[in-house]
């Protein structure tokens, strides 16, 4: 039975917690955050009175033999926690994304993790999302032809009158770039944007052109282009992705934030519908959405004909909280067996070079070909991001 321990317990670890229970492999064991109350209402909540509450990770990492740990701290902590997890020989460290606040210290824990054997997990749930990969399989299977172009649009917004969410607040770390390091919509949910894109493409990316509006609430509108580095004698491929906001949509629930995929290929059209918002998520309860037909969760057309797939599937299949489950289960999997996460640090650096290079971009109104971004010209601060584009 693999060991798990928990560093932060904030609103992201109620999804994170779903992969272990009823899991027979894994067991959350110890738990760490500076709240104790919270803590203990959180161990109360998912039914782990045995699990052990440390206030300090030092302490828990010392006094606990961990296999498995889940770094789930404001941004600008998971180098240090990760690297400590390291340091205290845990076997395998799975850090939500972004992975680090920059390129260095991205470098720092990757080596850090190779020195002491520790495989290393970049958080992802996107590419584990059911309805995400039943599409790619179809990709595969060139039911389009060959992909030619993603495009994601993100919906986001509250209903006119509604509390902001805390992540959105003025005063919470997401919102502050010193913690978080990017924007909150471009950087944190850019980062499965384009780790979502990049998966249907199967391509590095090029170059990258982003726009986004310096004066609203939020960073957004905003649009990002990006062009894919090409393979010998094939053509060009290219990412699109959407960011839209507004504060008096006319919705049932507080909070709205949700994704649509169109991925054009050289014989056909895939549309994905809804991902955070799809199913029967409580969060979203009263969004009838995923009930009409008119949504499906896929639909193809290819030779004047539109076809659906995954209408059968059911609300909880759906559930965008689904794929934490097997994101989870599958490193608890590596851990067990042997082999290597689908994210590794190394990916998980890839896309936060993509992440500053749109912010770059924005703020410099050019293309920023990714070869600009590395480490090397960070430390020689021939970049920096200095602005999350919020104006809250």
């Amino acid at each position: 039975m693999l060991k798990v321990g928990f560093i932060g317990l904030g609103t992201i670890s109620h999804e994170h917690i779903l992969g272990y229970l009823g899991c027979e492999d894994a067991q959350v064991v110890a738990v760490c955050s500076l709240e104790e109350a919270a803590a203990r209402d959180w161990l109360e909540k998912w039914k782990l009175p045995h699990a052990r509450y440390y206030r300090s990770h030092d302490e828990m990492l010392a006094k606990e033999a961990l296999d498995i740990v889940e770094v789930l701290t404001p941004v600008y902590l998971h180098a240090s926690h990760a690297l400590a997890c390291s340091r205290a020989g845990v076997k395998g460290i799975s850090v939500q994304k972004p992975m680090a606040m920059t390129l260095g210290e991205c470098d720092e824990v990757i080596a850090a993790c190779k020195r002491t054997g520790t495989k290393l997990k970049v958080y992802e749930n996107y590419l584990f999302y059911p309805v995400y990969v039943r599409a790619k399989q179809l990709i595969d299977q060139e039911i389009i032809g060959e992909p030619m172009s993603v495009r994601v649009n993100t919906l986001a917004g509250i209903r006119d009158g509604a509390e902001w969410p805390w992540c959105w607040k003025r005063d919470s770390w997401p919102m502050d770039l010193r913690k978080a390091g990017f924007a909150p919509l471009v950087g944190s949910d850019g980062y499965h944007k384009f780790s979502l894109a990049r998966w249907f493409l199967d391509r590095e990316i090029e170059k990258i052109s982003a726009w986004i509006d310096p004066a609203t609430s939020l960073d957004a509108p905003a649009m990002i282009r990006a062009k894919c580095r090409s393979r010998p004698g094939e053509d060009a491929k290219y990412i699109q992705l959407d960011f839209s906001f507004s504060t008096r949509l006319s919705i049932p629930c507080d909070f709205w934030l949700d994704d649509f995929v169109e991925i054009v290929g050289s014989k056909g059209v895939m549309w994905i519908n809804q991902c955070a918002g799809a199913g029967n998520r409580e969060f979203f309860s009263g969004n009838t959405m995923s009930n009409s037909p008119v949504f499906p969760p896929i639909a193809v057309f290819v030779d004047g004909k539109v076809t659906t797939f995954l209408a059968e599937m059911t609300a909880e299949e759906r559930n965008w909280s689904s794929s934490f489950v097997a994101s989870t289960r599958h490193f608890v999997e590596v851990m067990k067996d042997g082999g290597s996460p689908i994210y590794t640090g190394e990916m998980g650096k890839e896309i936060n070079r993509y992440i500053t290079a749109a912010h770059i971009s924005a703020q410099e109104g050019r293309d920023v070909h990714l070869d600009e971004v590395t480490t090397e010209a960070e430390a020689a601060k021939r970049f920096e991001i200095k602005t999350n584009f919020c104006n809250l």
